[in-house]
Formats: C-alpha cells, structure tokens, sequence
C-alpha cells in the first residue's frame, strides 16, 4: 500500500492562512502566559494542547487530500457463450450432432491445470436471448430460434471485467438481426467456434410462404412460396396447398439446376370464417436428406367485415328507395329491409329477433304520426343497444323521439317543430369528424331539402355536424348530428327529400350525397374502441418445440393502465383437454402467460381480467402451433458470418474441428498470467471523524489540567 499526500483543496488565499495560524497561537499564548499559580511547564503545556486544536481544526479546514495506491492481482476472465438451438444437433456430413457438440463443450471448458489456473470462464447460453449457466451440461439444445445478434447484445450489458469472448455456434441466423453490427461494437476480441457441417445435402425446402395474414370473408386470397430445390436438378416437383390436412390445391413445378428456387402461386376462396390454418406441403422425394423442412404452415383471420344493416322505412317515400338502393349496391353491406305497413306490421315478414346480429339499425321516418304507442316502444327497446341511424321524414311525429329513446338521441325536439326548404352550413369546430372527411367543393350548390330553423337543438354530448340555412341565413338547428354512447354510435339527419341530391345533373351533388351517407353509416355502424383488455399471441403460427407466449394490457374504465388485477386464462382445443392458466402481471399493466410447448393444433383462449369480485373484460382468441423448425430451414455452417464477426471484433474464427487449439492462440495473443491491477483510492481527510475525535480529546485534556489547577 502506497500513500501519497495530495495537497489542500480550498479556496482560501496563502495570506490569511498564515494570519490564522498566526491568530490562533497567538490566542492560545496569551490565555495562558498571563495565568497566576501556574508554573511555566503547566503554562506552555496548556498552551500547546490549545494551540495542537487550533491547529487540527484550521487543517481540517483547509481541506487535506491523500491518495492510497493498492497494487494487487486477479485472473483472466473469459466469457464463453454456447448455442442451445436444436440445429447444433442435427447429423450432417462429417459433423456428429449433439455427440461433437458435447466433445466440443467440454474441450472449452477444461479443468484447471498449471495453464489455465489464473483464467476463470464464465459460461452463457443463447438461443431467442442470452441466459447463465452454472456447467454446460445445463444446456438442453432445443431452442427453436438462433438469435446471435440478441446474444451478443445481451452480454454487451453484462460486460465487466471479461478480456476476451468464446462464441460457439454454427452463425445460421434464423431469428432477429444481423449480428455483423453489434460485432463492431465488441469492446473486446469475439472468437468464434464453428460447429456443424459446411456441406450440402439433397433436400427440398419450403422457404418462405408470402400472403396477406387477413382477409375477408368470401374473398380470394393470393399465397406465394418458394420452394427451394438443392440437388434435384431439372424434376418434378409437387407442391401442394392443405387445409386441415386435406390437399385443396396442387400444382407441378419444374426445378431449373442442382441449386435453384422456384415460385409457386395459389389462389384460396375463402368460405369459413374465423382463423384458417394452410399448409404447403411438398410430399418426400426419394433420396432427400430429411422432410421436416418440407411442410410450412400459415394461417389466415377470416372476418366477415361486411356490415350487417337493418332499413326500417315507416313511409313511402323517394328517400327510402334512394338509401336502400345505395346500401345494395355495396357489397360491404348484407341488406335486411322492412317496411311497416300498419299497427306491427312489415311488408316483408315481423322484425328480426336476434337485433344483436346486426351491425346497424336504420329508422327511417320513425316514429309514423299512425304508428301506435305500444309498438314505437316496442321498437325502441327492441334495438335500444344497437348503433342506430335516424332520417326524418313527412310523417314522423319528431314530438314523440325523446321519450321513446329516454333522450339518448343527439337532438331534441320542442313543441312546435315544423318542416322547411333549407339549406345547410358546417360549424368550423366540427369540420373535421370522420364523417365529414371526404372532399367537399367549395362552390357545392344544392338542392332544397326538408329541415327545421327553430324550435330544435343538441343534447349535451352530441356534436353538430350540419346546421341548417333558411333564406340565406345561418341558424344554430342541426341537419345532422352525432353522438357516442357506450359502446355504440348514434347519427340522426333531421331532414328529407335528400334523394333530389342523387337525382342532380351535377356530378359534385350526387358525389356530395354519396360520400355524406357512406360516412355516415360505416362511423354509426362502427362500434367504438372500448376494450379494457388486449390479449395477443407473440407468433400467430408458434413453430413445434416453440414455446407459447401470450401478451395482455389491461386499462380500467378510466383509461388507466391496471397493475392490481389478475387475468384467469383459459385454453382448449381439439387435441387437448381444457387448461386454466393465471397471467403473471408484469407492471405497468402488461401481462404475460408462458404456457411452454404444445402440441400440432388450432388452439382458442379466452382471458378474463378481475380486480376482487369485480370483472373488467373478457378477450378471446385463437393461435396455430405446427409448421417447419426454423431450425431446419437451413443446415449449413455460415463460416463467411463467423469468420466477419471474428474479424471486426479482433479475434479469430476456427471451425470445431481446431476447438482444443484456441486457448493456445488465446495464450499467444492475451496471456494467461495474473492481471496486475493498481487501484487508487482518493481520501479527503475533513471527512475522517477521528479528527475530530481528537479535537475534543485534547479541549477535554486541556480542561481537566485546568480543573486540576483550580484555574477559572
């Protein structure tokens, strides 16, 4: 140990240094050297103790630095990182799979001898992430992705005192990025072991399956593979689309050389509605190295996204053919039409029963000034939990609309209410809603249609779209207006006579009447974003041997996220019995399920979030396990990977073959002696207590001599 005086850090000039010294010697002399009954020895001992604390407390004061140097040894310490993906595994060529990979292992890992007794070597390993293991005999080899790049960054936060890196793998990269871009960023040297075999086998790969991962019902969807052909020059080969593993398609490519990729295109109607599972297969052909590679499973989320509209017209009226012929002519729509006729009525059958089948509920005219009290309320409570769209018209009793539906209407209607030509006008605080979001000219001159100008106005939480203009002047009567009430969107269009727009010899009126009334039935019909709970499955297709990992979030009513709830999982499908699961909660209101691997299937979950006795949401919903191993999709050594990595990091590449000589080159180019280290401690001294400690010892000192003496 080595101490060294630093010096004073303090801020006080040389001149009144010496004047304190000088004061505080000078008031300790003086106390004492004019005392009677003292002797002189008493009188200069006195003094020098008072003088001694003088002194301590001004170099206190001044700050005194030290340093402490400490010289001492400690190892080498080298970071050895292993693959534990299932491709370190497999039997190719000269390379002897899990066997070799063992031998290798334990070559790096060698007992410590008279060479290596100064290195210690931490080991680590990798397949989707880095993680410790304690021996390499931990490592299972069935990781189903070989994330090198997540590897190496991983162990970039861990870095300490590590000289060099080990990483043993076979730089086949099958999840995540490119690991060339965090290898230059190594602080230290990466030398890299490759294992597995360089050579190529005979084998047919389904490589990548492209396609839309959703798709409406009864459309046809586009599904592209590559199929990639190596060592079967110019053949036959089948490719073939299932579902469920019944060939639906097939068709016959031709490979083009010993080493080629072909494209095959398939077209699917699609018919059944929720998640479909596909396949492209190719069957085995004679002489192939293996077929796991040869089957690559996709899935497609079918919805039936088209809306689902019931029109119930309660007059006949040019309006009413001029909407319903709109709505068919769109095939987004499945139209259901009534029209009442009398008392409870319809031309075309009785109301439907399951209103909650239907995505939007037209009430065109409604009430009728003939229709009687007890079916209007029978209507009203029919549809009360529908998305509703209302449009006046000359026989609706508008007096009767606030009672019916309890005022969750956007306008309300006073006595006196009556029918006028009007034009309309947009308040600038609600030009931008999404029904108005279409183009709109700005010389738009339209027809007269049937509004109100007085006696008429918004509900609370309603928004005016249109307002209404009578002989040229502004009124605050809404044309159109609109409101959100739960979970469901409420349009009402306080007018009639729209179909003269459809009918006008300018092509920017029909334009305008067209997109006002798209708009206005797909935001009614669209039911607003309130789900609390957000289930997702991290894959939709998990590969075989993958585990399966379910996200959730979880908001309260609030819109906050919830860290106090628990979310009660439950999973069942064909192949399994019924399991109920807990999500673990991972804060911030993120939860997670790590359910572990399972078996080739169509799996449903359905997740339910609770705080206490309290259900917030439920969220159901489907994954796929099946398909091709990553891991087989390719089985060569990437040397050209490992040997770059190696490179722009400092270090070496060598195949597993050379792995018993690496701690030699490891030896010439580091070393394996002891790593002579000198610290350096800097000490402040006023921050020492023993300092003071002796101050007081020596005040105490100084008065019991005084006490001792009898001095006052």
């Amino acid at each position: 140990m080595d101490i060294q005086f630093d010096g004073f850090q303090h801020a006080v000039p040389v001149f009144w240094i010496v004047i304190l010294i000088a004061g505080a010697l000078a008031l300790s002399y003086w106390t004492y050297q004019r005392a009677s009954g003292l002797s002189a020895t008493w009188r200069w001992l006195l003094t020098g103790l008072r003088s001694l604390a003088f002194l301590i407390l001004l170099l206190i004061l001044l700050n005194p630095v030290i340093s402490i140097n400490e010289e001492r040894t400690s190892p080498l310490h080298l970071a050895l990182l292993l693959d534990n993906s299932q491709s370190t595994t497999i039997e190719k060529g000269t390379y002897e799979g899990e066997s070799r990979y063992r031998d290798v292992m334990r070559i790096l890992t060698p007992d410590a001898t008279d060479k290596l007794e100064h290195v210690v070597i931490e080991t680590y390993g990798f397949d989707s992430e880095l993680f410790p293991v304690s021996s390499p005999e931990e490592l299972t080899l069935d990781g189903t992705r070989t994330n090198i790049d997540r590897g190496l960054t991983d162990f970039l936060e861990i870095l300490d005192q590590h000289e060099a890196l080990i990483l043993v793998t076979d730089g086949i990269v099958t999840s995540g990025r490119d690991p060339s871009a965090i290898a230059s960023q190594m602080s230290i040297p990466v030398y890299t072991v490759g294992i597995g075999d360089t050579s190529r086998q005979n084998d047919i790969v389904v490589q990548r399956v492209t396609h839309n991962p959703t798709a409406s019902l009864n459309s046809s969807l586009t599904v592209e593979a590559s199929i990639l052909n190596d060592g079967f020059p110019d053949r036959d080969i089948l490719v073939q689309l299932r579902h469920e593993n019944q060939v639906i398609q097939e068709q016959t490519i031709r490979s083009s050389g010993m080493r080629s990729v072909q494209q095959v295109r398939f077209e699917i109607m699609l018919e059944e509605e929720g998640l479909q599972q596909f396949q492209i297969h190719v069957p085995e052909i004679p002489g192939e190295w293996t077929a796991e590679n040869n089957t690559r499973w996709f899935s497609v989320d079918v919805r039936d996204d088209r809306l689902r509209i019931l029109h119930l017209a309660y007059e006949i009226h040019p309006d009413v053919r001029n909407v319903r012929r709109f709505l068919r002519e769109d095939k987004q729509v499945t139209l259901e039409n009534r029209t009442w006729i009398t008392r409870d009525r319809y031309v075309e059958g009785e109301l439907p029963d399951r209103p909650d089948t239907l995505d939007l509920v037209i009430l065109h005219g409604f009430p009728h000034v003939d229709l009687n009290e007890t079916h209007g309320r029978e209507v009203a409570d029919r549809f009360s939990e529908n998305a509703l769209f209302l449009i006046g018209s000359a026989g609706q009793d508008v007096s009767r609309l606030s009672t019916l539906f309890s005022g969750q209407l956007p306008i309300r209607f006073q006595t006196g209410y009556r029918w006028q030509d009007v034009q309309f006008h947009l308040p600038a605080e609600r030009s931008s809603h999404a029904v108005l979001d279409f183009e709109m000219p700005d010389d738009l001159r339209l027809t007269p249609v049937r509004g109100g100008i007085r006696d008429a106005g918004t509900t609370a939480n309603a928004a005016a779209l249109l307002m209404t203009t009578y002989r040229g002047n502004e009124t605050q009567i809404p044309l159109l207006a609109v409101q959100t009430i739960g979970s469901r969107n409420i349009s009402q269009l306080n007018a009639y006579n729209m179909y003269l727009w459809s009918l006008s010899t300018r092509k920017e009126t029909r334009d305008f009447w067209e997109d006002l009334l798209n708009n206005i039935i797909k935001w009614t019909a669209a039911q607003p974003d309130e789900e609390l709970l957000d289930i997702t499955p991290a894959e939709p297709v998990f590969q075989l041997g993958e585990p399966v990992v379910l996200n959730g979030f979880l908001r309260n009513e609030a819109g906050e996220p919830e860290e106090n709830a628990v979310i009660d999982m439950v999973l069942d499908s064909d192949e399994i019995d019924e399991r109920r699961y807990v999500m673990s909660n991972e804060s911030g209101g993120r939860y997670q399920l790590e359910i572990g691997n399972l078996p080739e299937g169509s799996y449903r979950f359905t997740g339910t979030a609770k705080r206490g006795d309290r259900e917030i949401d439920t969220r159901t919903g489907q994954f796929i396990v099946g398909g091709v191993n990553r891991e087989y999709l390719d089985t060569v050594r990437d040397d050209d990977q490992l040997r770059f990595v190696a490179q722009v990091s400092g270090g070496r590449f060598l195949p597993h073959e050379q792995a018993d000589g690496l701690f030699a080159i490891l030896e010439e180019e580091i070393g394996f002696e002891q790593r002579l280290e000198t610290t350096s401690e800097t000490l402040s001294l006023h921050r020492n207590p023993l300092w003071f400690i002796l101050v007081i010892l020596l005040l105490t000192l100084e008065w019991g001599i005084r006490k001792y003496r009898s001095l006052h």
